[in-house]
């Protein structure tokens, strides 16, 4: 399935500093990926940034700085915000790899094709992605590991999913 619109790359989770920079959790890929001049768009209000520093810290996070973002107050703005690119400009995926937008709204069902419910989000850990998965009894999460996921078909519109061995008995 082709991706297009535009594609979350990463969630800034706070401001760092006086001067404007923010701490950024990446959505996938590698720090590198954000270089100086790099064009990003807002989530939700649309407004363009370009990139004017950004660096890897030991954590997977980044600090990032942005032209015309200069003090803490216009890097409180932007808190908990998404940071999108262009589908066109996003990275390469890897086999067995999916943009966090390409999973959110596929019907989860087990290998037997019972249904699971929706997945409505993917949490980032550091051991593994996790998906959540809202039914009307609950959401339930499973690991986005090959113990859990059996396949991924974005063009069928499913992702098929061996249950925990708990939620057996």
């Amino acid at each position: 399935m082709m991706t297009t619109g535009r594609i979350r790359t990463a969630v800034i989770r706070r401001s760092h500093g006086v001067r404007g920079a923010v701490r950024v959790e990446p959505l996938g890929g590698t720090a590198e990926r954000f270089c100086v001049g790099m064009r990003v768009r807002v989530d939700d209000d649309g407004r363009e940034l370009t990139v004017a520093g950004a660096r890897g810290l030991h954590d997977g996070d980044l600090l990032m700085e942005f032209e015309g973002v200069t003090d803490r107050n216009g890097a409180d703005l932007l808190r908990g915000r998404y940071l999108t690119v262009e589908a066109t400009e996003a990275r390469e995926l890897a086999p067995d790899e999916w943009f966090v937008d390409t999973v959110i709204g596929l019907r989860a069902v087990t290998t037997e094709g019972d249904e699971l419910g929706l997945v409505a989000d993917v949490e980032s850990y550091p051991a593994s992605d996790v998906l959540v998965v809202r039914a009307h009894s609950g959401e339930r999460r499973f690991p986005m590991v090959k113990a859990f996921v059996q396949s991924v078909d974005p063009d069928a519109g499913t992702i098929t999913l061996t249950p925990w061995e708990e939620d057996e008995k």
